[in-house]
């Protein structure tokens, strides 16, 4: 797909302007920002809100707020904190499936948006780094002409080769200098150890791993049937199996095992661990990640 252009959705990007995002532990920066911890304190400035659950003071439901939308949030008075986002975004071949749009890496690549609008719309400054054979570390970025020239970027990136999260991490390691918020945006399809390895450099930051995949990669679909040819989209490696019942029910039990131990990476070094089917809307997924979903 070098070449062609890839469409980033945009068109639920304001509904996330009343949204901000929630650090649940400081994270330092060299810049001035407009983000705010998680740490409610009796601050007199309003950051944003959160939905209202039985419980919760009467005093801090935002009745304005009420009167426009006819549901309860409740203000969140938070201390100032600036907010270093860095997004890690795996521009390797397996992201171009499936063949129709989005494919993995236009979905994932319109979560990295929606998140990086709301960095964007608080003063807070991020950096968008694709991944797969190499690393693309490109300047940090702030401010609503950055953004744009950011979503024009992603729609023009050349998405190839094979996925090294290790290599990676290790690249990237020591050009993230202040202590940030982490964003792993990827289908993950690496070797387990290569991932625990990229955590492992990278614990150090606050991270996220968010998981992209496609319905039909879990379960072979049933029209996959008799000698079948498979060809490995990120190294062009081609291998022919006769596929049946047994074949299809190892293959989803391969990818589950997959999954557990991506499950168990995450529970291990105790970070939010998101997996995602395209198919999901991306507005929902960015509030899933910001913890509004």
């Amino acid at each position: 797909m070098a070449g062609a252009k890839h469409t980033i959705d945009t068109s639920f990007l304001t509904q996330l302007d009343r949204y901000a995002i929630p650090l649940s532990r400081r994270v330092t920066a060299v810049h001035t920002g407009g983000h705010q911890s998680t740490r409610t304190g009796a601050g007199i400035d309003i950051i944003d809100h959160r939905k209202y659950n039985p419980g919760d003071s009467l005093k801090r439901i935002d009745w304005n707020l009420y009167a426009r939308t006819e549901k309860l949030y409740i203000r969140r008075f938070e201390e100032d904190k600036n907010l270093n986002m860095v997004i890690l975004l795996d521009a390797s071949s397996s992201m171009l499936f499936p063949d129709n749009s989005p494919n993995k890496f236009e979905y994932a690549s319109t979560v990295a948006a929606g998140v990086s609008y709301i960095v964007m719309k608080h003063n807070d400054v991020y950096t968008i780094a694709t991944f797969a054979d190499n690393v693309d570390y490109t300047k940090a970025h702030k401010g609503r002409d950055d953004f744009l020239r950011t979503i024009d970027s992603l729609t023009r990136i050349s998405v190839s080769g094979t996925t090294k999260l290790a290599d990676c991490a290790d690249s990237i390691y020591p050009r993230i200098r202040s202590k940030s918020m982490v964003l792993i945006i990827s289908d993950f399809l690496d070797n387990p150890a290569s991932v625990r390895n990229a955590v492992n450099r990278l614990s150090r930051h606050e991270l996220v791993l968010i998981h992209i995949y496609d319905e039909s990669e879990m379960i072979l679909p049933e029209t996959v049937d008799g000698t079948v040819k498979f060809i490995d989209s990120e190294t062009g490696e081609e291998i022919s199996f006769t596929v049946g019942p047994n074949f299809k029910k190892e293959y989803a039990s391969e990818y589950s095992k997959h999954i557990a131990e991506l499950e168990k990476i995450a529970y291990d070094f105790k970070i939010p661990y998101f997996r995602v089917s395209i198919i999901n809307e991306p507005l929902d997924t960015v509030l899933k990640i910001i913890g509004e979903g």
